[in-house]
């Protein structure tokens, strides 16, 4: 099936660009295709790699794909670990859109800029700076904006305008039976409300109209302190936690690593020194500070997802996530667990945890712009990420078996207090994880009913990977 797809895909595309369809015999065209994505997990060789720059070409490729019953992966920057989610084996082809990269700042429509599914925030920001605006989106200038906008979107300050899914004001679509289509409030508005946060369930997105805002000012820090001091660090992260509720332009996570934990204290506005220093008192109260990684700074988004940016190294991936309620003795037995966990791994194998908060305003914010389909509680909660990072083909096994205990020994002591919530953050999951169960009995309704309306021969349920309908409520 791979064969017949290849032949047809290289006779479209082959004579006007050679390098549309990358093969094994391409040398290191193809090394690099199997070699993009950021966790090492996920470098599995396709039987081709198909770079698509606009829509049409898209549309071609995905017919030819359902035509001959090829395996196909959709893939922007790779970002998702998850074996599959972005990559296939050589029975499959990986439709590669980022080179739909287009911007444009509407005229007829105030605070709407478009940009095509191929952007990374770091050059969506940038172009939007230029034009005195912001969007929001990843901390981290590489992502991009086709997984994180619908997985929900978890932005640096997602109490002042909600999740990145939330200011999505249209999505173009490419259906399976080949229609590009528009999904907002007024036109096939299932679809849209569908497609903020439940996936690659529908169709392929191939571009985002996005609500803009006035430059948003970020004061961000980085401190690392000793672990040692875990106690008073949870209490402190618990206490910043609390004064979110009452000021919405504060964005904080704590990371617990290998011999350090990394705090990083964001605000959404330039305050001044004193008023800076009262926000986040319970931190600069604490005498276990090691280092200042990232002195205090004046910034954008933009300049916060540059200096959160992280180089690409050679590195295998998984991840988890578990969300909350805010607990500081919770915390405690999170990093009780950890500790013992990180015991049953190699010395260079790397497990790390991030507390994400996201507070109420948060989810009204969502709810203020129409409602996502992610079914978020009203309440202050932790969308915790278990990260597990190695080098070493053998460590797979442990590797993983380290992140899936996080989870289940994390939401088990969660639920003996009555503080699990059932949600799960699309963008953190390892693949077993039932995000789309997550959203509530009403919400799988509302997606299965979607897909069977848009997609009614389940065309993308049978692509590599996913957190799809057919296998993940």
């Amino acid at each position: 099936m791979a064969a017949a797809a290849l032949d047809q895909l290289r006779s479209i595309f082959l004579d006007d660009t050679p390098d549309k369809v990358v093969i094994n015999e391409s040398g290191d065209k193809y090394q690099d295709a199997v070699t993009y994505p950021w966790s090492q997990t996920c470098w599995t060789p396709a039987a081709a790699y198909v770079y698509l720059s606009t829509a049409e070409e898209l549309t071609k490729a995905l017919a030819i794909v359902q035509e001959t019953g090829t395996k196909f992966a959709v893939r922007t920057t790779g970002h998702n670990p998850n074996v599959g989610f972005s990559s296939v084996g050589e029975a499959g082809v990986v439709l590669d859109i980022r080179e739909l990269r287009s911007k444009e700042l509407l005229s007829d429509q105030q605070g709407i800029a478009r940009f095509g599914s191929g952007n990374t925030w770091g050059e969506v920001y940038a172009w939007l700076e230029e034009r005195g605006l912001s969007a929001i989106g990843g901390r981290d200038s590489q992502v991009g904006l086709g997984g994180f906008l619908l997985g929900g979107g978890l932005g640096a300050l997602p109490n002042l305008y909600g999740l990145g899914a939330d200011g999505v004001k249209n999505f173009e679509i490419l259906l399976a039976d080949g229609k590009l289509i528009n999904a907002n409030s007024n036109e096939n508005s299932d679809l849209f409300r569908a497609l903020k946060g439940g996936g690659s369930n529908f169709g392929i997105v191939t571009r985002f109209d996005l609500e803009t805002h006035p430059l948003i000012n970020v004061q961000y820090t980085i401190n690392l302190y000793n672990p040692e001091d875990h106690v008073a660090i949870n209490q402190a992260t618990f206490e910043v936690q609390q004064t979110m509720e009452k000021d919405p332009k504060i964005g904080l996570f704590t990371n617990f690593n290998n011999g350090f934990v990394a705090v990083g204290l964001l605000y959404g506005d330039h305050p001044d020194e004193s008023e800076a220093r009262e926000t986040f008192r319970p931190f600069h109260d604490l005498k276990s500070l090691v280092t200042t990684v990232l002195p205090s700074t004046n910034g954008t988004l933009l300049s916060l997802a540059q200096a959160m940016g992280h180089a690409q190294t050679p590195l295998k991936r998984s991840i988890c996530t578990v969300t909350t309620r805010n607990s500081p003795e919770l915390y405690e037995e999170v990093y009780k667990t950890w500790v013992e966990v990180r015991k049953t791994l190699a010395t260079d194998t790397v497990l790390h945890y991030t507390i994400q908060p996201v507070g109420t305003a948060a989810v009204q914010a969502g709810k203020d712009r129409g409602e996502n389909i992610m079914g978020h509680e009203s309440v202050p909660q932790c969308w915790w990420v278990f990260t597990c990072e190695w080098p070493k083909d053998g460590d797979d096994v442990a590797a993983q078996s380290a992140v899936n205990t996080m989870s289940e020994k994390v939401q088990n002591l969660a639920k003996e207090r009555g503080l699990l919530l059932e949600f799960k953050c699309m963008s953190f999951a390892t693949a077993s994880q039932k995000v789309l169960g997550s959203y509530g009995a009403e919400n799988v309704k509302r997606m299965q009913e979607v897909a069977a309306k848009y997609d009614p021969e389940g065309v993308f349920q049978k692509q590599n990977g996913g957190f799809l309908l057919r296998e993940n409520v």
